[in-house]
C-alpha cells in the first residue's frame, strides 16, 4: 500500500494524487472515476514539427463518473495558501457543474490545501458562496453579508469574502488521508441526504 503522506509531501501535483485514488476506488470496486481529457491543439513550425500546443476546448471538469450508483462530477483544486478563492472555479465549469447537479448526480469541489488539509465541498455550497461574493463585490467590508445554504440536509453560511480558509468549511466535507484509497473523497457522498439510494 502505498504511503500517501510520503506521496503528498513529495509535492506531486494534485490531480496526478486524485488520478491514483481514483485508480484504488475503481479496484475496489466501489466506483469509477476518470479524468476528462483537456483537447490540445498542436502548433507546427514551417518544418511541420510540434513546437508547442493551446488548449481548444476546455475540460468541462477535472473527472467524471460514478460513486456506487450515484453519478459524480468533481473539480479539483489546489491552494499553496491558507486560503482558496470561490472563483478558482470558471465560469465554464460553473455552468456545466449547474446542469450536472440534481437530486442524484452528484457535483463537488475537491480542495487541496498545500496537500496537508483536504475538503469535498458539494456544488451548491460552493455556488452559494461564489454567487454570494459576485453580487457583492464592491460593498464595503463592513456590510457584506452571507446567505445561510441548506441543501442535502446540510446547512452552511459561507464567510463574507471571496475565499475561505480551512475553518470556514463544515468538519462534514474534510477528508483525511488513509483508509482504502488514500483519500475518501467520495465518502463525503454518504452524508448527504437524499443522494444515494
Amino acid at each position: 500500500m502505498r504511503d500517501y503522506n510520503t506521496f503528498a509531501n513529495r509535492g506531486r501535483d494534485f490531480e496526478e494524487f486524485v488520478i491514483q485514488v481514483n485508480d484504488l476506488y475503481t479496484r475496489s470496486g466501489k466506483a469509477v472515476v476518470y479524468k476528462v481529457p483537456t483537447e490540445f491543439l498542436p502548433i507546427r513550425d514551417s518544418t511541420g514539427q510540434i513546437k508547442s500546443c493551446k488548449v481548444e476546448h476546455k475540460s468541462c471538469v477535472d473527472f467524471l463518473g460514478r460513486y456506487n450508483s450515484t453519478p459524480v462530477a468533481v473539480e479539483a483544486k489546489q491552494t499553496h495558501t491558507g486560503r482558496i478563492d470561490f472563483d478558482a472555479v470558471q465560469p465554464h465549469q460553473a455552468a456545466f457543474l449547474d446542469a450536472w447537479t440534481t437530486d442524484k448526480a452528484v457535483g463537488m469541489i475537491l480542495v487541496s490545501f498545500n496537500l496537508r488539509r483536504f475538503f469535498a465541498v458539494p456544488w451548491p455550497f460552493w455556488k452559494a458562496a461564489r454567487s454570494a461574493w459576485t453580487a457583492q463585490k464592491g460593498t464595503a467590508k463592513k456590510k457584506r453579508t452571507s446567505p445561510t445554504v441548506t441543501a442535502y440536509g446540510q446547512t452552511w453560511t459561507p464567510p463574507p469574502m471571496a475565499s475561505a480558509a480551512p475553518e470556514d468549511f463544515l468538519p462534514a466535507w474534510e477528508v483525511h488521508l488513509g483508509g482504502r484509497t488514500g483519500l475518501p473523497y467520495l465518502e463525503t457522498i454518504e452524508k448527504l441526504e437524499g443522494v444515494l439510494a
